[in-house]
């Protein structure tokens, strides 16, 4: 629709992103203006304010225990090691459209409408990778799913690096990158998400997603940060775009850290039902055995029944 408007209108770069930003607006309010709305449903709280303090309090004194929990206890070393994990490859991802719209319009020299072609690639590509994803988590388990794809970031970024160097590039050699780049985002944040969501304890979901989130955005500051810092040293920008490949390899490093994926399974089931002996001596922490395998079917966590 960008791309339309712009060439009905033959808008320049400003106007062409002015129209963008207005139709971000538009959507983004539209969109979650009607979901915030009409289909959040009520959720009973799952614990009671202490006597004596507020919400504001002890919600961070729930936050502060959980953190202590995570990065002082070997048991949650699982959660500890993701949360590592993203840190550097979504802080990787988030930065990946600014770098990229900086290398494409200073290295290969590209305009707004080119540029708006090659992120229409991106988003595009996304939904067969999202189906990749899917597929995969299921075939392989999602942590092993996730460093796969870690490794195919890893290898599209660095080949990026090497043929996209000048404005001579072929339009359909950039077009494939761009096309690549998107079946990765599109396979890694859901099976981020459903890889975080086996291995959390139940009953603190909510406060472990804000944690979730807030980890993913902590270095989203940095590789800008390094392809800045690197541009001003007077190395090329094709090192600079290359450098991403630390920080997905730091995240690749923290998740090999997990260790089994079925343990870390297994503790998040006991953890949260820790008061049922029963039920956590029927876990078995540590087995590989089928009736744990089948906690994950056809992309969608199924816990058993508790009596």
């Amino acid at each position: 629709i960008l791309i339309l408007l712009s060439t009905i209108l033959q808008t320049d770069d400003i106007g062409t992103a002015r129209i963008s930003q207005t139709m971000a607006f538009l959507t983004c309010t539209t969109v979650f203006g009607l979901s915030w709305k009409f289909f959040f449903r009520q959720r009973p709280a799952l614990r009671k304010v202490p006597e004596n303090s507020t919400l504001f309090a002890s919600g961070f004194q729930k936050l502060s225990s959980t953190f202590f929990h995570i990065y002082s206890n070997q048991q949650w070393h699982a959660l500890r090691y993701f949360l590592l994990s993203i840190m550097l490859s979504e802080g990787a991802t988030a930065a990946l459209s600014t770098i990229s719209t900086t290398y494409l319009t200073h290295v290969l020299e590209m305009n707004s409408h080119q540029i708006g072609k090659a992120f229409l690639c991106v988003f595009v590509a996304g939904i067969p990778g999202s189906k990749l994803g899917g597929w995969v988590g299921v075939t392989i388990n999602p942590l092993r799913s996730a460093l796969l794809c870690l490794i195919v970031f890893m290898a599209n970024t660095t080949l990026a690096a090497v043929f996209m160097k000048s404005p001579e590039t072929s339009a359909w050699v950039i077009y494939v990158f761009c096309a690549m780049w998107g079946v990765c985002l599109g396979w890694l944040h859901p099976t981020h998400a459903a890889l975080y969501c086996t291995i959390i304890p139940r009953g603190q979901e909510s406060e472990l997603m804000g944690l979730y989130i807030f980890s993913g955005a902590l270095l989203a500051w940095l590789p800008p940060f390094v392809f800045t810092l690197l541009n001003e040293l007077g190395a090329s920008m094709s090192i600079g775009l290359a450098s991403l490949n630390v920080f997905f390899a730091g995240g690749f490093v923290f998740l090999l850290c997990i260790g089994d994926y079925w343990d870390a399974v297994g503790f998040a089931l006991v953890r949260g039902r820790e008061d049922d002996v029963d039920y956590a001596a029927s876990c078995h922490v540590g087995s590989k055995n089928n009736e744990k395998k089948s906690l994950w079917v056809g992309g969608v966590q199924h816990l058993p029944e508790i009596t």
